[in-house]
């Protein structure tokens, strides 16, 4: 598969889902245990990494976010972007599943779908999920809480039931889409696990196994002194 910055002939992108960076409204569990401010600090640099991570992919991206005007979004995180667009209501998977089937019906035949709060998540993941879909039909990067942190899909192998009736942010999500697929039929290729940062917890374990590529996440916390450089 060649992978080329304006998309052609390659017919893959990357969809990042991001929220509107306010104060008291991103992180709110993290929040919960460092301050709202310091949350959502650290929330805008977890985004910058992503946008890093998928600019250095090497393929078109496309920012969905919670409802926000675009010029509500930091004007940085708009830089290079092919596209934004408002997520709809519902769970988290009606909005993936959404989000797949606005980029198929623009022409896409590939999209990886990744959230902002995976440091960990760099562009060799990525490009290692868009790779996978030569040989399976769905590639998921797992996350260490049980659900996953990125899925890569093929317009021909997307089928909407592997998001539905699934009980989402519980510690069996992965489990349950693993299921999915195989009543779907579909092959899955699971890749490298992550961390998604949701609590100081996760926070703290992520500290001692920090992503290299995180270049802003990991200056922000040794900033704030949860290591050292």
């Amino acid at each position: 598969m060649v992978l080329d910055r304006s998309g052609a002939g390659a017919g893959t992108a990357v969809a990042l889902f991001v929220r509107k960076p306010l104060t008291g409204r991103v992180k709110t569990r993290l929040a919960r245990e460092i301050g709202h401010e310091q949350a959502c600090a650290f929330y805008r640099s977890m985004v910058r990494d992503a946008l890093n991570a998928a600019a250095d992919s090497g393929v078109p991206l496309h920012l969905f976010h919670d409802g926000a005007k675009e010029d509500e979004l930091p004007a940085e995180w708009l830089n290079g972007v092919n596209g934004t667009f408002a997520q709809p209501d519902g769970t988290i998977g009606v909005r993936m599943a959404a989000a797949f089937e606005l980029l198929f019906a623009k022409g896409l035949q590939r999209v990886v779908l990744f959230g902002s709060d995976i440091p960990g998540i760099d562009s060799e993941l990525l490009k290692s999920a868009m790779f996978a879909l030569e040989t399976f039909d769905v590639a998921i990067v797992p996350a260490l809480d049980g659900g996953y942190c990125a899925i890569a899909i093929k317009i021909r192998q997307f089928i909407g039931r592997i998001f539905q009736d699934i009980e989402w942010s519980r510690e069996y999500v992965l489990s349950a889409t693993m299921e999915r697929c195989a009543e779907c039929g579909l092959r899955v290729k699971l890749l490298e696990p992550c961390r998604d940062i949701d609590t100081l917890a996760d926070l703290l374990a992520y500290c001692q196994k920090p992503a290299n590529t995180a270049v802003a996440s990991n200056a922000w916390l040794a900033e704030h002194g949860y290591f050292w450089t």
